[in-house]
């Protein structure tokens, strides 16, 4: 085949997937970029109205979305340090092959599969105060004032039950990564430094820690992602309450568009989410690329 033709049939093999692309994403990232600077009320086209940086002005003057910002910063540092750490704590106790390993694979593996609503409402009923099984189980273990806590009705509770639950998800994720990423690893770095006398922390702080930066920078950026779009979750066990306690950005963006009528500010406090997304992204690839070359 010329190198003529084979353009053409290379171009004819990618037209199919840039019309869908094109179709489900670039546009409708366009016209959700465009609508941001309107107001309308969500229905009618004719009630459309331009009223250019007013969203993003009222935006930055609106309490309750500094909150939700806030409480979605808070909930991914917790949730990033939490899930890199055990995850690679139980990536390399699971690599070391020890008796039953393939039982607890499974079991971290089982929230992967289930979804995320699934998850809510299985916990929102265990934590319910009259028929959730972690009242009893408080009880038993002699915290009896405890068992009958409002945990996701609690201002100070709401949120760090949502984290716990979510790390919870997100582990085997993480594991599963990891565990993969340590399967790289050549054994016969490992079998010198045991030949050297390293003990397993050295082995692990200067073999094993420095080649896994490719795949704890993958790990890193998609919890990120995950964490500042987190929804389901919340909207499932909480509603972003009490009086917006456990609101995050994506919840805040669903309610001022969707429930209070306004598609333009919701879309306005969705670019809002992205460009945040984006830059944090950019920083942590920028990050890992200078260690890379200092290493």
């Amino acid at each position: 085949m010329r190198p003529k033709s084979r353009t053409k049939f290379h171009i004819w093999l990618l037209l199919p997937a840039f019309f869908f692309y094109t179709t489900f994403w670039i546009f409708p990232a366009l016209v959700a970029f465009f609508s941001s600077f309107t107001q309308w009320n969500g229905i009618s086209l004719e009630s459309i109205r331009w009223v250019g940086f007013s969203n993003y002005v009222e935006l930055f003057s609106d309490r309750w979305f500094w909150n939700a910002l806030k409480n979605n910063i808070l909930f991914v540092i917790v949730v990033l340090s939490s899930v890199v750490v055990l995850g690679m704590t139980y990536a390399l106790i699971l690599n070391a092959r020890p008796r039953g390993h393939s039982v607890f694979s499974t079991i971290f593996f089982i929230p992967i599969v289930l979804s995320s609503v699934v998850i809510g409402l299985l916990f929102t009923q265990m934590l319910s105060p009259t028929v959730g099984l972690i009242g009893p189980a408080l009880t038993a273990i002699g915290f009896p004032g405890m068992a009958t806590h409002q945990w996701l009705g609690n201002r100070s509770t709401a949120l760090p039950v949502i984290m716990v639950v979510y790390i919870w998800q997100q582990l085997g994720f993480a594991i599963l990564l990891l565990s993969a990423g340590l399967q790289t690893i050549p054994k016969d770095f490992i079998e010198a430094a045991r030949i050297d006398g390293a003990n397993a922390w050295n082995i692990t702080r200067y073999i094993t820690l420095p080649l896994m930066k490719p795949v704890l920078t993958v790990v890193i950026v998609l919890i990120t992602t995950n964490a500042f779009l987190l929804f389901d979750l919340v909207v499932v066990m909480t509603s972003g309450g009490p009086f917006h306690a456990s609101e995050v950005l994506s919840v805040f963006m669903y309610s001022e568009a969707f429930l209070k009528g306004n598609p333009g500010y919701g879309t306005a406090i969705a670019m809002m989410l992205f460009l945040i997304i984006l830059c944090v992204s950019l920083l942590q690839l920028a990050l890992s690329g200078r260690r890379e070359k200092a290493s």
